[in-house]
Order: C-alpha cells, then sequence, then structure tokens
C-alpha cells in the first residue's frame, strides 16, 4: 500500500472545502440516492460521495458501504482527487497503491476489487472528493457509464453549493430579522419586492407574498411613484447611493418619518437593489430644534448685538463727543467683545448653511495675486497692532478657480490666525505657486510656536482648541477652521498644514483656471 501525496493546491482544496460548510453534516436523502443511482447505472454493489479532508476522507453518503470515514492514507479517493480525468483501478489487488490495503481487504470482510470516480470539482477548479463506485468482482465502466457518472458528479457539486447558499440565506435571514432596520431587496428591473425582513413586514402590513407583487410606492403611501422613480435612475445613471424621505402612519394614525437609503449591488448573477430604512423621527425633532436655535441666534442675537455695535462704534469714534479716558477704555473693551460675539454669531450661521447645503458657491476665474493682496490689505489693521509684518508672494499669470467671496473669508482666516500666534516682528507670508497636475496652492506662513502634536488631528473639529488658555489669550470660537475646511473642500479644494516649532504653514490647492 502506497498513501497519497499530498496536492499542490491542498491549502487551496482546504480552503474551498471548508468554505462549502458539507463536512460532518446530518446525511440527507437526495445525496443517498444519487449514490444508489450511482451503483444502479455502473451495476456495482457498494457506492460512496466522499469529501478529503486534511487526515481523512469522510463520507458524506455511502451505498451498501459501513464506515462513515476513514484515514486519508488508506483511502482510494486521495489518489483519485489528484487527477483531473476519471479514475478508475480495474484490479485494486494488482495496483501496488492498494494491495494490502486493511480498508479495501479487511479480515473476515469483503474485499474491494474495483473502484472508478468522478471529481467533485469546486468552482474555484479544486477537487474536493470523489462520487465513487465499488465492486468485489474486477471490471471496467463503459464510455456511457462513466459520462453518467460525470454528470452526476456536476449534480452532487451543484447541490452542496446550494445547500451552502441555502443554509447562508437562512443565518442571513435570521440576522436581518433581529435588525430594527426595515431591510428590503428589490429585482433592479422591476423594482418588485424580492425579500423583506420583519421589521418591513411589520411597517407595510403586508406578507412577504403580498410584497412580491408590490414596489415600493405602491406600499408606502408616503413616497410618491415620480420620487421613487428618479431615486433609481440616480442609481442606474451611477449613483452609489440614492436616499428618499417620506412617512408611514403610526400605530395611532400619526405620521412617522422615515428615510430608505437604496444601493444597487451588480457584483451578482441578478441586479438587485437593496433598501435600508429607518425612523428618522429624533433626527426630524433634532433639525426642529437646531431651526429653532438658528432662527433664535439669527433674530434675537444678531439682530441687536448690530445694533449695540453700531451704537459702541458711534462712542468709540467720537460722534458723542470727547469721552474720559476711563469710559473710553470701556467702549473699546466693549467694542473688541461685540465685534467677537458678532463673529461667533456668524460663524454658527455659516456653519448651519454648510451642513444644510443652503451655502451657495460661484465658481470664477481668480488671480491669486490680487486675491492674497486684498487680503494682506485687510488684515494690515491687525498686522500693525501686532507688531508684525506681512509679506505676498504670488507668482504673476497665476489663475485658480474658486468663489471670490468665500475664499476671502478662508484666507482672511488663515492669516488672521497667523497673526495672532506670529511673534512680535516676525513676518506672516502669504505665497502663490503653481503646483503640478493642474493646482495651484495658497500658503499662509508664521514663525509662531506650531502646532501641539496632540492637537493636529483634531484642528479642522468644530469648536476645537489647543488649549482653553489660547481661547482667552488669542479669541476665536474654534470654528474658523471648521468652516474654512467645509468651505474649501466645497469649491473643489484641498485645505491642510505642516508645522514645527517655530514655522506652521496652511495650504489651500485650488483648480488652475485657463486664462
Amino acid at each position: 500500500m502506497i498513501a497519497p501525496p499530498i496536492a499542490e493546491n491542498e491549502s487551496a482544496r482546504l480552503a474551498d472545502l471548508q468554505a462549502y460548510e458539507i463536512l460532518d453534516t446530518p446525511a440527507e436523502a437526495v445525496f443517498d440516492e444519487i449514490a444508489e443511482l450511482a451503483a444502479a447505472i455502473c451495476g456495482t454493489a457498494y457506492a460512496a460521495i466522499t469529501f478529503v479532508d486534511r487526515d481523512r476522507q469522510w463520507l458524506k453518503s455511502k451505498h451498501g458501504l459501513t464506515f462513515s470515514q476513514s484515514s486519508r492514507d488508506q483511502s482510494v479517493c486521495g489518489h483519485a482527487i489528484l487527477e483531473d480525468t476519471f479514475f478508475e483501478v480495474p484490479d485494486l489487488s494488482l495496483d501496488p497503491r492498494f494491495s494490502g490495503n486493511p480498508l479495501l481487504f479487511p479480515r473476515g470482510g469483503p474485499h474491494m476489487r474495483f473502484y472508478g470516480g468522478s471529481q467533485l470539482t469546486s468552482d474555484r477548479g479544486n477537487n474536493l472528493g470523489m462520487l465513487c463506485v465499488l465492486d468485489e468482482q474486477p471490471r471496467q465502466l463503459t464510455a456511457q457509464q462513466r459520462r453518467a457518472m460525470a454528470q452526476l458528479a456536476d449534480v452532487v457539486i451543484a447541490l452542496v453549493e446550494a445547500r451552502r447558499n441555502r443554509s447562508r440565506h437562512e443565518v442571513l435571514g435570521q440576522v436581518l430579522d433581529h435588525l430594527r432596520a426595515s431591510i428590503t431587496v428589490l429585482d433592479a428591473q422591476t423594482h418588485r419586492h424580492l425579500h423583506a425582513n420583519t421589521a418591513a413586514l411589520q411597517e407595510t402590513g403586508h406578507s412577504l407574498e403580498q410584497l412580491r407583487a408590490l414596489t415600493p410606492p405602491q406600499v408606502l403611501q408616503g413616497l410618491p411613484q415620480a420620487r421613487f422613480e428618479a431615486a433609481m435612475q440616480r442609481l442606474h445613471g451611477g449613483a452609489r447611493q440614492a436616499v428618499e424621505d417620506y412617512s408611514v402612519a403610526g400605530a395611532d394614525g400619526r405620521p412617522i418619518p422615515m428615510e430608505t437609503r437604496w444601493e444597487k449591488l451588480e457584483a451578482l448573477q441578478r441586479e438587485l437593489v437593496v433598501g435600508i430604512g429607518r425612523d428618522i423621527s429624533e433626527r426630524k425633532a433634532l433639525e426642529r430644534m437646531k431651526d429653532e436655535l438658528v432662527s433664535l441666534i439669527n433674530h434675537e442675537l444678531r439682530t441687536p448685538l448690530t445694533s449695540i455695535r453700531g451704537a459702541v462704534k458711534l462712542l468709540e469714534s467720537g460722534a458723542a463727543g470727547p469721552l474720559p479716558d476711563a469710559a473710553a477704555k470701556l467702549i473699546g473693551i466693549a467694542s473688541q467683545s461685540t465685534d467677537r460675539l458678532l463673529a461667533i454669531v456668524g460663524d454658527l450661521l455659516d456653519l448651519d448653511r454648510l451642513a444644510s447645503q443652503q451655502m451657495t458657491f460661484r465658481l470664477d476665474r481668480l488671480d491669486a495675486a490680487a486675491v492674497l493682496a486684498q487680503a494682506a490689505q485687510l488684515a494690515r489693521p491687525l498686522a500693525l497692532d501686532a507688531q508684525v509684518r506681512l509679506d505676498v508672494q504670488a507668482s504673476p499669470r497665476l489663475l485658480l478657480r474658486a468663489d471670490a467671496q468665500r475664499l476671502q473669508q478662508v484666507i482672511d482666516n488663515l492669516v488672521s490666525n497667523a497673526i495672532k500666534f506670529a511673534p512680535n516682528d516676525s513676518a506672516v507670508t502669504l505665497a502663490a505657486t503653481r503646483e503640478d497636475g493642474g493646482w495651484v496652492r495658497l500658503a499662509v506662513t508664521d514663525r509662531g510656536p506650531g502646532v501641539p502634536e496632540s492637537f493636529r488631528s483634531r484642528i479642522f473639529q468644530r469648536f476645537a482648541q489647543a488649549d482653553a488658555r489660547t481661547t482667552r489669550a488669542k479669541g476665536g470660537s474654534g470654528l474658523g477652521l471648521s468652516i474654512a475646511k467645509q468651505m474649501t473642500e466645497q469649491m473643489g479644494g484641498r485645505i491642510g498644514f505642516d508645522s514645527e516649532p517655530g514655522r506652521t504653514s496652511f495650504h489651500l490647492t485650488f483648480p488652475e483656471a485657463t486664462p
């Protein structure tokens, strides 16, 4: 007897075998019937469906045999899976690989003389086991019998694949049924339902059989047909997701706001659309609260602050006559405080407009040198007060594409930050250069202490401050860089920074515009 060698593709073969989830499963009538049919076609007393594991051969089904598994070293199937064509041994006793094998020639039991089998091949081309027939008499199968065995082997592997898919679908279905989200699967062409989890069935009030004849607008009264068709057109046009809000009637008759995200699955034999719906009542309530807060800030804070600021500025300018030194000092503090409060209110309103996609951007061709020159001119009073020089370095005839007003707002924020942190008698540099790939780079560089390492990952987050003392000493709400990032990205640009002790540079890159 010679033990079968290990296949060159053993790792991939075993991985496929495990993936089919067939080993050590209970007996199933359909496999038993195939084994019996194979024996009848070939006229043999024995037949089996075997799978060769790492150290054993395991029989999924057997006809006439009494054992359910054996050592791989004693198996004929261990040799057979190494071949790519029908494996047949007319007389096992004459083959040195099998003569003397105690499994085939046991004491006091029937001696196996004949073996013939077709490989059970995975969809990746790895032989996992055999559909085989055995007999106590030497023989040879006809060509017709061999073809029938090959066809039956194809049936076996198809059944194994179907069994695995069915098992996985059952597990997936159980998982989906335990989710609170409403999950539906649609045919990508007809848009009719193919599957729905328990939450979806409860939401629609239909059985799965009823749903399969309907499309989402036919069961969700709050979702108009036109809006649903527009969402599907976006998916078919290449959009990754399509999102729609609608309402369904609750148990008490009150409308419940819902949101469904549809996504197209194309890497399948059949194109599908998966919808995930969820109750967005809490989100809508938060949105209402946010709208009320924004309205409060805009009308109840901004308007009176603007009036107070105007009055304070008049007093500061001497419109009401000369003020005593102590009063003038207090008016100056009030002027700075109202400026800061109005800036914070403006930042909050900008954040809301950005988040709700209500801020409009008009992209035009802009001269980089002119943009930086204007920023330097606007920041000059602040720079003089901080004893900081402004140095503009811009290549001539360098055009970029951005929104003039929003870009100026972003650069003003970067320049004011640089001035705040720049040492006395140092320079803040505003530079514009051309980058490879059709980009224009705007950079604002200061010689300040640098951005702390621990703060760098949070620098563009809302209300982010490196240190609470920074807010008191330098002023600011922690919103400016977050707004700058969102504005820059919505204009099609990028923002970043480089920092080390003694040097920090914030840079913007925008697409270059043609003259």
